[in-house]
């Protein structure tokens, strides 16, 4: 990444993975920029350029349906899965949400929140110990978002973001216990972002926690999402933790899309 320029709007701009519903009343998330059938592949770094893995991303539609694949593989021998299911007419909805992480072939995190009914589950093996959870939370559909729902809803807010509105929504955090907080999404300024060789501005929207008193106890640092062009707007680019506020920052570099094949597979389906 490079150099950071602020730019005002007028107002005053302060300012994964984290896991999102906007707070004014009445309030649907339109879709202004439907995604389109694709497959990027994906670079995985320090936040310093250290290499750490690669990935790669898969979306498709069926119907009225989004369907979101990502992987990731670490050098380290970690191997992340992640998918998401949308609906995307007559509003933005995220229906499900599952992530899972691998270590020598033993599922070491898993985490999975289907919005209709709120049940949140979560397992965690470490140390030789594991630990299961399961929990109901209050989810309003349209207004709740988790993981790569971040970059969809980003994405169809930027407009609003760029005339220097600041969007407050509720997000789903894995700590590792399922959790609701609220989170301040932000145009905080442009970035020069290296891409073979040539220089891509791109606007950086902040996605800040606001935990009020919980932050004494859990530090939840800012995630940022990176997006060039305006009709549509691309993702180019995300930092913040691999999911939790725990966890160690990472950078993801998302490299120009190809198209999907014709026979996109569905969301894989993790087992325990």
């Amino acid at each position: 990444m490079g150099h950071t320029s602020r730019r005002s709007h007028g107002v005053l701009l302060p300012g994964l993975g984290l896991l999102l519903a906007l707070a004014s009343p009445a309030w649907a998330m339109e879709t202004l920029f439907p995604e389109k059938d694709a497959t990027r592949a994906l670079a995985v770094s320090t936040p310093d350029g250290t290499p750490l893995g690669e990935g790669s991303l898969t979306q498709w539609n069926e119907g009225d349906r989004l369907h979101v694949v990502l992987t990731y593989r670490y050098e380290d021998g970690r191997h992340i899965d992640e998918s998401a299911v949308f609906r995307h007419q007559p509003e933005l909805v995220q229906e499900r949400w599952t992530w899972r992480e691998r270590m020598g072939g033993q599922t070491t995190r898993q985490f999975a929140i289907d919005f209709g009914t709120g049940h949140a589950t979560g397992f965690t093996h470490q140390d030789g110990k594991t630990r299961r959870y399961d929990e109901r939370l209050k989810v309003e559909p349209g207004r709740t978002f988790a993981g790569a729902g971040f970059a969809v809803a980003a994405k169809n807010l930027l407009p609003r973001l760029r005339q220097g509105e600041d969007v407050k929504l509720q997000v789903l955090a894995f700590t590792p216990k399922p959790r609701k907080a609220q989170v301040k999404l932000s145009l905080e300024g442009t970035e020069s972002l290296g891409r073979g060789g040539k220089t891509l501005t791109a606007d950086r929207v902040v996605i800040h926690p606001e935990i009020g008193l919980a932050s004494l106890i859990v530090k939840a640092p800012d995630a940022y999402l990176y997006f060039a062009g305006s009709e549509p707007p691309v993702m180019v680019g995300g930092e913040g933790p691999l999911l939790g506020p725990g966890d160690p920052r990472v950078r993801t570099e998302y490299l120009p899309p190809r198209q999907a094949p014709a026979a996109a597979r569905r969301p894989p389906q993790p087992s325990r």
